[in-house]
């Protein structure tokens, strides 16, 4: 499976936090993407950075789709189609996520995006078996071999 985490829209108030995320985010997806059984060949997983998208539509819940077009309408570049891609959004708290000093945003971002990962062990049986602990887990490895500590969510 190959993973992409971006964070590749923002806006004046956070054009520096996606610039300080694009190393990082591109490292951990690169050593993520693998093998975790299961039906899913793409995910991918933006971090949002526009406050005004926020105020105006909840985040992306997990969707996953049989196929992806590689047309864009837009530019008119054609990519090749992606198949059976996982793909959601994760919103930071947009006052917190300001107030963070630059050199910690990667890993708040990274944190959020870990908690979120939670959503795959849900869809792991309709994944056809996706190992979402496994990936959870690697997860951490990976973010922790770039220097960025996750803390574990506590079960009661």
């Amino acid at each position: 499976m190959k993973v992409g985490l971006h964070a590749n829209m923002s806006d004046s108030d956070t054009h520096k936090i996606a610039a300080e995320l694009h190393i990082p985010f591109r490292t951990i997806a690169k050593s993520l993407s693998g093998e975790y059984g299961g039906l899913m060949e793409h995910l991918w997983i933006d971090f949002e950075l526009i406050r005004s998208h926020a105020e105006r539509r909840a985040p992306f819940s997990f969707r996953f789709q049989k196929r992806v077009s590689g047309k864009d309408r837009l530019t008119g570049i054609d990519h090749p189609d992606q198949y059976n891609v996982g793909h959601y959004s994760v919103r930071p708290d947009f006052d917190l996520l300001l107030r963070v000093p630059l050199a910690e945003v990667a890993g708040y971002a990274l944190q959020l995006i870990h908690e979120s990962t939670a959503v795959l062990l849900t869809k792991a049986k309709k994944l056809g078996g996706f190992d979402a602990e496994l990936f959870r887990s690697r997860f951490v490895s990976c973010c922790l071999a770039e220097g960025y500590r996750i803390q574990e969510a506590r079960s009661l």
